[in-house]
């Protein structure tokens, strides 16, 4: 038996004895060696992936930033657009009650004519009142309304220059009343 347990010592010393000897001693350490690499290498990977994705994180975040401030922008000539029709809307309505101002005071005007001017008539009105007589008078009725009927002739006369029946008829008939 010596001599078996010399030969397993001599063969075991041919291999590499000590090493040997070692590794099977330390074998529990070498284990955790191995499994705390493990850990690194996993550790490793998954740190370069949160890097990765918090690259791609950080591009979205500067595009939603762009989009953010394209729509703020938008919405800025939005508002400046609806401004601008607020404006146009109430200038619209500012310059329909003008003209409906304006309109009332031609129906006045137009209810206040004088029709039977005189002398003292044409001395007391200006040349900006709406008279038709005294336009007639001063000739800026015709100039106006070539059409108008202004002397016997132009009563006599049944077509105006255009043509058309002014509805008075040629000669006047007697004894019918209209």
């Amino acid at each position: 038996m010596n001599k078996y347990l010399e030969l397993v010592i001599a063969l075991i010393a041919s291999i590499g004895g000590w090493q040997f000897v070692r590794y099977v001693l330390n074998i529990n350490s070498n284990r955790r060696i191995s499994a705390a690499e493990a850990f690194r290498e996993e550790y490793k990977a998954l740190i370069e992936d949160y890097q990765r994705v918090q690259n791609e994180v950080d591009k979205q975040a500067e595009k939603l930033d762009k989009y953010d401030r394209m729509i703020d922008d938008l919405y800025k000539r939005v508002r400046k657009l609806e401004d601008e029709k607020m404006s146009l809307i109430n200038e619209k309505l500012i310059l329909k009650d003008e003209n409906n101002k304006l309109r009332l005071a031609l129906k006045e005007a137009e209810k206040h004519i004088c029709l039977q001017p005189d002398d003292k008539c044409l001395k007391r009105l200006n040349d900006n009142v709406k008279c038709r007589l005294v336009g007639l008078l001063r000739g800026a009725y015709t100039e106006d309304h070539p059409g108008a009927i202004l002397t016997d002739d132009d009563m006599k006369k049944g077509v105006t220059e255009n043509g058309k029946d002014n509805g008075i008829p040629e000669e006047p008939r007697e004894g019918e009343q209209p």
